[in-house]
């Protein structure tokens, strides 16, 4: 890898870089003034290696450590997020439409009339009380008990 490469990449921790040696391994640190990585390798301590050493360089997504590539993954991310706010967007819409709904006025109109059902059936079996009286009276006066 040359300077120049080296400076146009986007290092991150845990991105991986394969050295010339051809050993793949993780990235700890980087300094940009040496222009050299710290790598981690199993059983030994971690050692910085110059650009000079290292062959390729991947990000930890996998993709290519280019700026384009992480404004793609970027945009990617903003629009996944442009989906799920107009999904919050229609759910709140809906949830408004459902409080503004005069539940407590429907309410209050079912239970007027069904006061008005139970006063008229009321006032029926009062009618139906009298004329059973009036029946009995009228019963008492044909048929006289001695």
């Amino acid at each position: 890898m040359t300077e120049q490469e080296f400076d146009q990449q986007v290092w991150r921790r845990f991105d991986t870089v394969t050295l010339d040696t051809g050993i793949e391994t993780t990235i700890m640190y980087v300094c940009f003034s040496s222009r050299s990585v710290r790598i981690y390798v199993r059983n030994s301590p971690p050692e910085w290696v110059g650009f000079e050493r290292i062959a390729s360089h991947k990000s930890r997504f996998g993709g290519t450590p280019d700026d384009s590539s992480i404004i793609e993954e970027l945009h990617n991310k903003i629009m996944n997020l442009n989906d799920e706010l107009e999904r919050l967007r229609e759910k709140n819409k809906e949830l408004k439409e459902q409080v503004q709904k005069n539940y407590a006025g429907a309410l209050l109109t079912q239970i007027n009339i069904i006061g008005s059902n139970l006063q008229e059936k009321h006032k029926k079996m009062e009618r139906i009380e009298a004329s059973l009286l009036a029946i009995e009276e009228i019963i008492e006066k044909v048929n006289p008990h001695p």
